[in-house]
């Protein structure tokens, strides 16, 4: 009789397996909660509109011709300066140079390792000398393990976490199941669906699994608290947490990061500080997380104060309502995905005000 989709924005991408399978149940009156409905672009609403069975704007074309066509119209020399290729391009290769930028900004250790990596592949050319092929494929292939330290990696295709990931020969990231899904619907031309590159399934690169159990030890950052060094971003974040709990020691806070080797990292200063705290990220079972938010949300005394959440754990279906302070470590690329997390604060049953602080 009624289906009521919680999270509606989920199936904001229409050729993700999951929003084919739920557009595909039956039902006299469907319902959808978000407070994000457009996280990126107006194509996301389409999805949620095709749910809901809105007529006429079911009919992808009409939605191109009367909503999201005249919305996308504006200056015509920036879109012939895109549409040729000139950003889109060279678009994976500034998200790779701004994510590592951002993470020099919270802790220089976080691209210490990407480096060593890099420099151990290239070190030896010339200045302005091109990479030939045998190296430009190790570097992708080296990439792609960067890739994975410890950031909320997603496919641009199911726009989902990363599951076998495959680095094309342009140097996009994507599950392997996803782009081989490409690569035969486009035969015998596929392109790739963010630069419109040639791909092929024999260019496709993935590390081996020596490499993938190599870079699960090195998500593990070797450092003690005899060793640590701070940064200026965990240095503010300390100390604000310091006169926090001088000032009331009941507050709660999050502290939450893109970056689950940064929040590795915050551990060591959190426990050289007598803190008492918990962790919510990615990688940890539904059991795991469900014991963290109970511990969390104890109020007597000596329960944690501080969890350390991952930006994208955070973001979807959980209560946190204990907490009333909320650090941000580091931007995200989409606004909303930042509200969506802040919003674990503001719910029924807050019964404090509720600050956030943008770590900067």
């Amino acid at each position: 009789l009624r289906i009521v989709l919680d999270e509606g924005h989920a199936i904001r991408n229409p050729n993700a397996q999951q929003t084919k399978a739920i557009c595909a149940l039956k039902a006299e009156r469907k319902w959808i909660l978000t407070g994000t409905p457009i996280q990126n672009s107006m194509k996301d609403l389409w999805s949620l509109v095709n749910f809901l069975q809105i007529s006429p704007f079911t009919d992808k074309q009409w939605w191109n011709r009367a909503i999201e066509r005249p919305l996308n119209e504006g200056n015509d020399n920036a879109l012939k300066y895109f549409t040729q290729g000139t950003l889109l391009h060279n678009y994976g290769d500034v998200l790779a140079i701004l994510m590592r930028l951002r993470q020099m900004c919270c802790h220089p250790l976080l691209v210490a390792k990407a480096a060593a990596a890099i420099q151990e592949t290239v070190g030896h050319l010339e200045p302005g000398q091109a990479i030939p092929d045998h190296l430009r494929e190790k570097l992708i292939s080296k990439l792609l393990l960067v890739l994975g330290s410890g950031s909320d990696e997603e496919c641009a295709i199911c726009l989902d976490g990363l599951k076998e990931p495959v680095i094309t020969h342009c140097a996009h990231v994507f599950c392997k199941r996803c782009i081989d899904t490409v690569i035969q619907a486009e035969k015998p031309h596929p392109h790739c669906p963010l630069c419109r590159g040639n791909v092929d399934t024999d260019k496709l690169l993935s590390p081996s699994v020596e490499e993938l159990n190599q870079q699960k030890d090195t998500e593990q950052l070797d450092i003690s608290a005899s060793t640590w060094k701070s940064s200026a971003k965990v240095d503010a974040l300390i100390n604000a947490l310091l006169k926090l709990r001088q000032e009331d020691p009941t507050v709660k806070s999050l502290v939450v990061s893109q970056f689950t080797s940064l929040l590795s990292l915050i551990e060591i200063p959190l426990g050289m500080h007598g803190f008492n705290f918990v962790r919510l990220d990615g990688t940890m079972s539904l059991k795991q997380r469900q014991t963290a938010i109970t511990q969390f949300s104890n109020s007597s005394f000596g329960s944690p104060t501080i969890m350390l959440l991952s930006l994208k754990a955070g973001g979807v279906g959980i209560n946190l309502i204990a907490a009333s302070r909320v650090f941000l470590m580091d931007p995200a690329w989409n606004p909303a995905t930042e509200e969506q997390c802040f919003d674990r604060c503001h719910r029924l049953g807050q019964t404090r005000n509720v600050t956030i602080t943008k770590v900067g």
